[in-house]
């Protein structure tokens, strides 16, 4: 009878052993870094040149992926979003090969140009195995066919080789028709992407009991999904529902009421889009006006659910990269940072770090293996500090991630940022401007008095005055990330590779916890064998 009840007693333990899948109070916290599967890393046995317009595979897998965690971890990046893992079409096409992976075939089956399911298995736990999270990419609006009007299913196509699980074969040719937007088919005469029935009660039921699958085989945390707006808003709903964690929706589009709708209407959280495209203006040459982009987060708020679960970015594999653009250093650190310390969960593109220029598919498709993985360069250091900052922010104050900011223009060149606790400076006067001063009032910030401030980005200390008020001096257009040096956590520690990430969310604290957790499991289950 003791014995039973000392196990019972243990029991309340398992509600503290760690849970992977992300909901969204959870994936606001999260960083994460995309990759494309074929692209970032291939194993040792593949030496070949990987010439991006042939547009073909490259030799990327997930093993070599999961070797190369240290890399992107040393940034402070805990999520890692891959490629779409199914099978997909083979062959040479008029578009290349399928090495990105959204060109699907059987979704019965993966992809084995990038591995087996245990080796994707093994990427899944060695992620968790140091506190990271894995979000995959998924496909439902379309299969890949190599004929337009032509095109007949087969057996080829797994569950999908009935011509009724298709939409009737037309070209997408009106984009303010959403019936043509939903039922038409995306692609061209070399790869046509046919359309999928998504008004079938088979088609729907077999993507709900699809996901689930593939979020418990291969204990996925999130999910981003392709072509959102392609498919009618009430399938998304029990999809996502289905799948039980969190998503990030592609609905490629700058207007915000629009893009909204889907977060309102159909339970997917998008990609900001709409301050996507004025954040690149007001950043790709000196001296642009912020207005745009300051009304886009006011049209943003007002119009989204929930802006603070949407997914902030300035590079993807669908656009040409911000440095294909600009060249001026200081632009580019500006708008690679914003999206890391203002609303929504940061994405940063595979490469951002390492000065790629790729400009459209396939340009901003490159090989990340002819970079030896540099944890020296400027801008790899640049994105620690960010991560850095932003987790320290996180710590600091239990309502950073879920407060909206609040946007001012000090100069005609420059933008404040008050996300309390971090206050960014942002300037887009370019690396030869004059030095300019910012006053950073207390009303914005909510500093006191002779409070000592510290600039994450290059670890200098201020002091506000006696009002709480601080100028701080824009040089060389380089932005400013601030934060009390109270609340600074491991930032500005000492070297730079120390200020990754606080307690919280750093690497190296995550893995020491899930590894505690896997041995306090281990003597719950040895307790229960001895007492019972």
């Amino acid at each position: 009878m003791l014995a039973h009840q000392a196990a019972l007693a243990l029991i309340p333990l398992l509600s503290f052993l760690p849970a992977y899948a992300l909901d969204a109070n959870s994936m606001r916290s999260r960083s994460v870094y995309q990759v494309i599967t074929d692209r970032f890393a291939r194993n040792s046995s593949s030496t070949g040149d990987c010439n991006v317009a042939d547009r073909k595979y490259c030799g990327g897998t997930w093993s070599a992926l999961a070797e190369k965690l240290d890399y992107i971890q040393g940034m402070g990046f805990d999520t890692i979003w891959i490629s779409p893992v199914v099978e997909n079409i083979g062959g040479t096409t008029g578009e290349g090969e399928a090495y990105h992976g959204y060109w699907t075939l059987d979704p019965e089956s993966l992809n084995s140009n990038f591995g087996s399911a245990d080796e994707l298995k093994s990427l899944s736990s060695s992620l968790h195995n140091r506190g990271m999270y894995l979000q995959v990419d998924v496909v439902v609006n379309h299969v890949a066919a190599t004929s337009s009007s032509t095109f007949q299913p087969s057996g080829a196509y797994g569950p999908f080789s009935a011509s009724d699980d298709y939409h009737p074969f037309c070209w997408i040719t009106d984009y303010n028709n959403q019936t043509n937007v939903e039922q038409c088919w995306l692609g061209d005469d070399s790869v046509a992407l046919a359309d999928l029935n998504t008004e079938s009660n088979t088609v729907v039921s077999y993507w709900n009991n699809w996901i689930k699958e593939l979020v418990s085989n291969y204990t996925v945390d999130a999910i981003r999904i392709d072509t959102v707006k392609h498919v009618r808003q009430s399938f998304w709903p029990d999809f996502v529902n289905a799948a039980g964690v969190f998503n990030q929706g592609e609905v490629l589009l700058g207007d915000a009421p629009y893009v909204a709708g889907y977060q309102k209407n159909a339970s997917v959280n998008p990609f900001n889009y709409p301050v996507y495209y004025p954040l690149v203006r007001a950043f790709n040459g000196t001296g642009q006006s912020f207005n745009e982009l300051i009304s886009m987060v006011s049209s943003v708020n007002g119009n989204f659910t929930d802006p603070t679960l949407l997914g902030s970015f300035l590079n993807n594999h669908d656009n040409a990269r911000f440095e294909s653009i600009v060249t001026d250093t200081s632009l580019i650190k500006n708008a690679q940072a914003y999206p890391l310390v203002t609303d929504g969960i940061p994405y940063v593109y595979y490469g951002s770090e390492a000065g790629f220029k790729g400009g459209n598919d396939p340009d901003n498709r490159e090989p990340m293996w002819t970079t030896n993985y540099d944890t020296t360069s400027d801008m790899y250091k640049f994105f620690t500090s960010l991560n850095a900052a932003r987790s320290a922010a996180g710590n600091a104050s239990s309502t950073f991630y879920t407060d909206k900011m609040t946007l001012s223009q000090p100069s005609e060149t420059t933008l404040l940022v008050a996300k309390k606790p971090l206050i960014s400076v942002f300037s887009n006067g370019g690396s030869s401007a004059s030095n300019v001063s910012v006053s950073v009032d207390s009303s914005s910030s909510g500093w006191a008095a002779s409070t000592k401030v510290i600039d994450a980005l290059t670890c200098e200390s201020f002091t506000t005055d006696g009002s709480g008020n601080l100028a701080v001096t824009i040089s060389k257009g380089e932005p400013r990330v601030l934060i009390e040096d109270s609340q600074k956590g491991s930032l500005c520690s000492g070297s730079s590779s120390s200020s990754s990430s606080s307690s919280k969310d750093s690497g190296a604290g995550m893995t020491t916890r899930v590894g505690g957790w896997v041995a306090l499991a281990g003597i719950f289950v040895a307790g229960l064998q001895v007492l019972l």
